[in-house]
């Protein structure tokens, strides 16, 4: 396949939130933006195991820059969700001790969480239990945070993404990075496999595999390495009664295993945090997931199995230097944002707005651009609608629901497809809709789902792809 040339002012390497946020902020200014992503969508990688909690900053050491751009995000967040057409809900979060040993620790984070400037109260077992009726009866006291909120970080990548799209920003998925051209300490070209980049500037948020882009480009060198964990799906029949988002208390390496309300009103449970070499590998085993449970029912007894539907394990990228934002240095014109543990989703508006103060201090005019798009547009969904048949008389396909489940028609599946970042998969209609991640995960809707996507796409049904992979949906025509 010949290579395409094309000419960016910075190049964005990596499609998860963090990369995504940066996007979307750089195409506020007169700058031409290209992202680089890898796989065949956005939020395929940590974002897409992420678990959707926007933290307040109240479990993270003072003084440290993830504090900062933590703390920074928090305010921002009904503004940018409304603009971007994301759900957002802050409903705190309940970190819940339930030993003396944990009640003592209480008293350290309430006072860490004083030192960053976050709203905190440390309350009694009575008052936690009134805040949220299904803490068990071993809670001793919690740690109420009433700033902490819940979104759903695919869609917050996404939705990132289509406000660099409608300024002009160039996405690019099934775009790995092959090679660096350089003169000097100056990098001039970044190779895909089908495309030269001329640029300015790069930046690597390349998550798990910022390593190997550094290692290619003669940067500074990071290390990083797949922290593994696993989660459980809970059917809204238990998350619809899910007040808050209840944690443990925070240990020194990890966070544990958190019980989380969705935007769509299921439940996550998770997740395990286990370090180790296969950067690809996202099975899950029985082991950790009667742990899970053995943990959430400390804090939720009614977190049962009984309402499991799917389980599922990501990779969360871990390295030696946390929070790693800052200018090479070897190479002038490449910034890095590695190192992001999974708060990054959290910390992303500031995150962004700190990479473009260090591409101005390197040279790139960080000006905005008059008449820039500041909002997508937002797309009406018929779980929300206040009046449904309403949606019906501006297009009919609002009257047929094609996942039964999570309320999804066959209009918004035919507007996931049509969006500047679109669907390209079954699995990216879920992403963007929700449809096939209800409680029967696409048993009775995938016919329908996929039969759209083939009227979309062009193909017969049966080549309609499944996910990012190479699989096919593989049924056969009738």
């Amino acid at each position: 396949m010949p290579l395409t040339n094309y000419a960016a002012d910075v190049v964005v390497i990596g499609g998860g939130v963090v990369g995504a946020a940066i996007a979307a902020r750089l195409s506020l200014t007169n700058n031409r933006v290209c992202l680089l992503e890898a796989a065949g969508d956005l939020a395929e990688g940590a974002s897409k195991g992420n678990g959707g909690v926007a933290n307040s900053g109240f479990d993270t050491e003072p003084g440290t820059l993830e504090t900062q751009l933590i703390t920074a995000s928090c305010p921002r967040w009904e503004t940018l969700t409304a603009q971007l057409d994301v759900p957002f809900r802050r409903i705190g979060l309940l970190s819940v001790a339930t030993t003396d040993n944990d009640s003592q620790r209480l008293e350290e984070r309430f006072e860490k969480a004083t030192a960053n400037g976050v709203r905190t109260e440390l309350i009694s077992r009575q008052r936690a239990r009134e805040l949220e009726p299904l803490l068990g009866a071993g809670c001793h006291r919690a740690l109420w945070s009433p700033d902490d909120g819940i979104f759903d970080p695919m869609r917050l990548t996404i939705g990132y993404a289509e406000l660099a799209t409608y300024n002009g920003a160039e996405i690019r998925t099934r775009s790995p990075v092959v090679g660096f051209e350089r003169d000097a300490d100056r990098i001039t070209d970044v190779r895909t496999p089908t495309a030269v980049i001329s640029t300015r500037f790069v930046v690597n948020a390349a998550g798990l595999f910022a390593d190997d882009v550094d290692a290619l480009v003669g940067g500074d060198p990071c290390r990083m390495w797949p922290r593994h964990g696993q989660w459980w799906v809970l059917d809204r029949e238990f998350g619809s009664r899910l007040r808050h988002v209840i944690a443990p208390v925070p240990g020194p390496d990890a966070r544990g295993v958190y019980v989380i309300p969705t935007t769509n009103e299921s439940a996550l449970v998770g997740p395990t945090a286990e370090d180790r070499e296969d950067r690809w590998d996202k099975s899950t085993d029985l082991e950790a997931a009667e742990f899970v449970f053995e943990k959430a029912r400390e804090l939720v007894p009614a977190a049962s199995p009984d309402y499991a539907i799917k389980s599922f394990a990501a990779l969360r990228a871990a390295s030696d230097d946390l929070y790693r934002v800052r200018t090479d240095g070897e190479i002038v014109n490449l910034v890095h944002a590695t190192g992001i543990r999974s708060t990054g989703v959290s910390a992303s508006p500031a995150l962004a707005d700190l990479v473009l103060e260090l591409l101005g201090e390197a040279g790139l005019d960080p000006s905005d651009r008059a008449g820039a798009v500041t909002h997508v547009p937002a797309k009406s969904r018929f779980a929300l609608a206040a009046d449904p048949t309403a949606l019906g008389e501006l297009d009919p396909r609002y009257g047929q629901i094609v996942c039964a489940c999570e309320h999804v028609s066959a209009a918004e599946i035919a507007a996931s497809l049509q969006m500047h970042v679109p669907a390209r998969s079954i699995a990216g209609v879920r992403k963007r809709t929700r449809a096939t991640g209800g409680r029967c995960q696409g048993s009775v809707c995938t016919a329908g789902v996929a039969f759209i996507c083939s009227l979309h796409m062009g193909v017969a049904p049966e080549d309609v792809p499944v996910d990012d992979g190479a699989g096919l949906l593989g049924v056969g025509r009738t």
